[in-house]
């Protein structure tokens, strides 16, 4: 039997089940993190600078600025071994000091080294500058693009992988291009003028040292290749235990009341066991090049050393020059240091870079058409016109045809897995259809912009969502703002009738600060019933011409949902409505009731012409009453 899109996603786990509830009885499964992270490096890298294009002039400002301080920082020795060579002379021939000209080199390599640290400041200020403007792009981005996921995105991941990404991940790229870029690429400058330097010093001595470069390039080479599969490993394990420990929080209460509360740390303890493995043993791959490395620079100084003692002993070179040679080579180990140490967090910031775009790239709602709608001159009239959809290649509709006419309001039952939700996700556009046509007052429902579409409906789903902040703004989050600044622009009387009709108003004006209380994260201070109760009003305020109903009273007591429904008949007056319940003996009065099974509409009619066909129907609702 086809099923709606928890049961068809939903897979087996060794672990505890991580299924949350999505948009009506859609089931959501949690984690949408895999192991297959930076797999492209140089594709994201190219990425990053795309995305620096935009701040390229400050950008550029900063990889001047460090050009600036390298270069600095290279003129330095030489000068220092000039003024070693003066000396050297002074005491080797017994000449008079040159004090012009020592004052000479004195100044300018006073101005070098006031020239590389006003560099280097300004430097790392624009970096800042152009990081922080680079991941608020980001964030930006991503901001949007959650707005244009399709909800089968959302049906595939979890919450604690979306804080994954907007915090851990965003932050380890920020990380990296403060301080990543800038040092790399002196690491570059450094190790070219260095190489300079010494050569024009003395070629042969150069030679020797540069033995080192393919030496530790093929090092790092090899290690980069280790380390990269444990740094992805990183990257998934740390976005799914996020998930982990989130669901964990937000079911403190199902986790307490099923004492599942051993199994639950069980899996956390082998995820973050896991963790701990692939995290220590990056680690140790990362850690281990700096004394490789270490080990491989000493070796060749000390070489140098004695080679270089020998030419000057003999002549060949001057101690100034060795002093300055000397000096590069300590120099030359710097950049070596740089590229070793920061190539472990160059490849843990591609990859989350990587998870970043990922993300960016996701499939998006496709806008089918372009037209806009005004909801005031909706009637209401919804007709479905040999329908096919399906979660995955399996259709869980098949050619369904359905007329609704304005002001119509129509229960839709079934057994669970039936299509009852799948059916107004459908008209809301949550999901597109495989074929067939849905229209709305005659027009086809792909004519409008989704987001004109949804104008014309009111929804109240089974699964309350409230955010934190004041009761008056959570009912108002529901009214249409196209008019209005923002929510403190919405009318209290508007909000008050919309709690009325809803049957809120009465325990709202108990709290303390009325409708001015402040909502906990998550509603905490309310009860459940006083949630949907609110949520309900949330969809009232709103006044929209087609309502829809998935469950929406499942959490209140059966005389509390009596009332709501005499309120929902004065909103609906006019308006045409679907409520999709459980319990039937709530929605009797309906003016009609689809029965539906495995995505087919198999029974339609009132209450009574129901009972009569002595069909689903008649056996689900007696049911109810034995």
């Amino acid at each position: 039997m086809s099923t709606e899109p928890g049961h068809n996603e939903n897979k087996k786990d060794d672990g505890l089940p991580t299924v949350s509830k999505g948009v009506g009885g859609a089931g959501r499964v949690s984690g949408l993190l895999t192991s297959g992270s930076a797999k492209d490096a140089k594709g994201t890298l190219f990425r990053l600078f795309k995305n620096l294009a935009s701040f390229k002039w400050i950008f550029l400002a900063a990889i001047l600025l460090t050009l600036l301080a390298s270069l600095a920082q290279i003129l330095i020795p030489r000068k220092i071994g000039q003024i070693i060579n003066l000396l050297t002379e002074v005491l080797t021939t017994k000449n008079a000091l040159d004090w012009t000209v020592l004052g000479g080199i004195g100044l300018f390599l006073l101005a070098l080294y006031v020239l590389n640290f006003l560099s280097n400041y300004l430097s790392n200020i624009l970096m800042v500058r152009v990081t922080q403007k680079v991941i608020r792009s980001l964030r930006d981005q991503m901001q949007v693009k959650l707005n244009r996921l399709t909800l089968s995105y959302f049906d595939r991941s979890s919450a604690g992988d979306m804080v994954s990404l907007l915090s851990n991940d965003l932050d380890n790229v920020a990380n990296t291009l403060q301080s990543g870029l800038t040092s790399s690429l002196s690491a570059l400058v450094l190790l070219v003028g260095v190489v300079v330097m010494m050569i024009s010093i003395n070629p042969l001595l150069a030679f020797l040292s540069m033995i080192v470069i393919p030496v530790s390039y093929f090092m790092v080479k090899f290690l980069v290749k280790k380390a990269k599969p444990l740094f992805q490993k990183n990257a998934s394990l740390t976005g799914l235990f996020n998930g982990r420990i989130e669901e964990a929080y937000r079911g403190e209460d199902i986790v307490k009341h099923y004492d599942i509360g051993d199994e639950l740390k069980s899996e956390l303890s082998a995820i973050n066991e896991e963790l701990y493995d692939s995290e220590w043993k990056s680690s140790l791959v990362s850690f281990i090049t700096r004394p490789a490395g270490d080990l491989i620079l000493n070796s060749n100084y000390v070489l140098l050393a004695i080679i270089g003692g020998r030419y000057v002993l003999n002549g060949v070179l001057s101690l100034g020059g060795f002093q300055a040679f000397l000096q590069y080579t300590q120099m030359l180990r710097g950049p070596f240091n740089q590229v070793l140490g920061i190539f472990n967090t160059i490849m843990s910031a591609l990859a989350s870079a990587e998870r970043v775009f990922n993300f960016l790239d996701a499939e998006e709602i496709v806008e089918l058409g372009d037209e806009t709608l005004d909801p005031g001159s909706v009637r209401g009239e919804i007709v479905f016109d040999q329908v096919d959809f399906g979660y995955t290649e399996e259709l869980l509709f098949n050619g369904v045809d359905l007329k609704v006419t304005p002001g119509e309001q129509v229960a839709i039952v079934g057994r669970t897995g039936a299509g009852k939700t799948t059916l107004v996700n459908l008209l809301m556009r949550f999901y597109e259809i495989d074929g067939g046509k849905i229209y709305i007052d005659c027009k086809d429902a792909k004519a409008y912009r989704i987001e004109e579409l949804r104008k014309a409906y009111s929804m109240v789903l089974q699964d309350t969502w409230l955010f934190s902040g004041t009761i008056r703004d959570n009912i108002a989050y529901g009214a249409d703002l196209s008019g209005e600044k923002d929510l403190a622009d919405i009318g209290f009387e508007r909000i008050k009738e919309a709690a009325e009709l809803a049957r809120a108003d009465s325990f709202i004006e108990r709290l303390p600060q009325g409708y001015d209380t402040v909502l906990t994260e998550g509603a905490s201070n309310l009860s459940q019933g006083e949630i949907q109760l609110i949520t309900i009003a949330r969809a009232m305020i709103k006044k929209a011409p087609i309502i829809i109903l998935d469950e929406a009273t499942s959490s209140v007591d059966t005389r509390t949902e009596l009332l709501i429904q005499h309120g929902m008949k004065e909103l609906a007056a006019n308006s045409t409505s679907f409520i999709i319940a459980h319990r039937l003996s709530t929605i009797q009065d309906a003016d009609r009731i689809i029965v539906m099974d495995s995505g087919t509409i198999v029974e339609v009619g009132t209450h009574d012409e129901l009972l009569k066909q002595n069909g689903y129907y008649a056996e689900m609702y007696l049911a109810g009453q034995a």
